[in-house]
């Protein structure tokens, strides 16, 4: 329809855009598998620009002598640099996205034998879980001690967030989690999903919560 409307407001124009578009047809093509939900694309003679987006867009086709980048603009305002707090009896996890993609992974597990946090760069697993004697001694015990060991972990996680510089701030867990964090947090949170999303991967817990909320 747009290179339509070149054609009859603009002919000299025509054989331009359909150079270009052209041009633009085989990136997408090239892409496509790569496609998450939405995709945005700039296009002149000499590049031809295109990303991925984990967000939702709506259809826009613009033929301008500069790009149009109107709604781009709009989505870092509504998909601003935001973040996940996942909690789970013994762990907490720290997801930042912009955009909706993943930028930064924390996570913190409660280590029983130093009676502390402790930070991990991949997915621990806490050694007491191994026997079934053992998980559940250690779950009684974090059931006992629960806030006292969350309100260890709000300072750091406080912390964390300033650092990271979250616009918004999502919270994700069981309900019970969800209610003893907000009650000792300092901060505002954005929204809540009361719902176990342990054992899911960094970009459904994402899916789940921020791009729904």
């Amino acid at each position: 329809k747009t290179g339509e409307y070149i054609q009859v407001s603009n002919p000299a124009q025509s054989k331009h855009f359909e150079k270009i578009k052209k041009k633009v047809e085989k990136k997408i093509q090239e892409h496509q598998t790569s496609f998450a939900k939405s995709f945005v694309c700039f296009g002149t003679d000499d590049h031809i620009l295109l990303y991925p987006l984990q967000v939702p867009v709506f259809n826009d086709f613009q033929w301008l002598t500069k790009p149009a980048t109107d709604q781009l603009y709009e989505l870092f305002e509504q998909y601003s640099k935001s973040g996940v707090i996942l909690l789970q009896n013994d762990r907490v996890t720290l997801l930042t996205t912009r955009l909706g993609e993943l930028i930064d992974e924390r996570y913190f597990e409660w280590d029983i034998e130093t009676k502390n946090w402790r930070q991990y760069k991949g997915y621990a697993v806490n050694k007491y879980r191994m026997g079934s004697n053992h998980h559940e001694k250690f779950t009684r015990r974090i059931k006992a001690n629960q806030e006292r060991w969350y309100k260890q972990i709000v300072p750091v996680i406080e912390q964390s967030i300033r650092k990271l510089d979250w616009k918004q701030i999502h919270l994700a867990g069981p309900p019970d989690l969800t209610s003893l964090m907000k009650q000792i947090l300092t901060i505002p949170i954005s929204s809540e999903t009361t719902r176990n999303l342990s054992g899911k991967s960094a970009l459904t817990v994402i899916q789940r919560t921020i791009l729904t909320s």
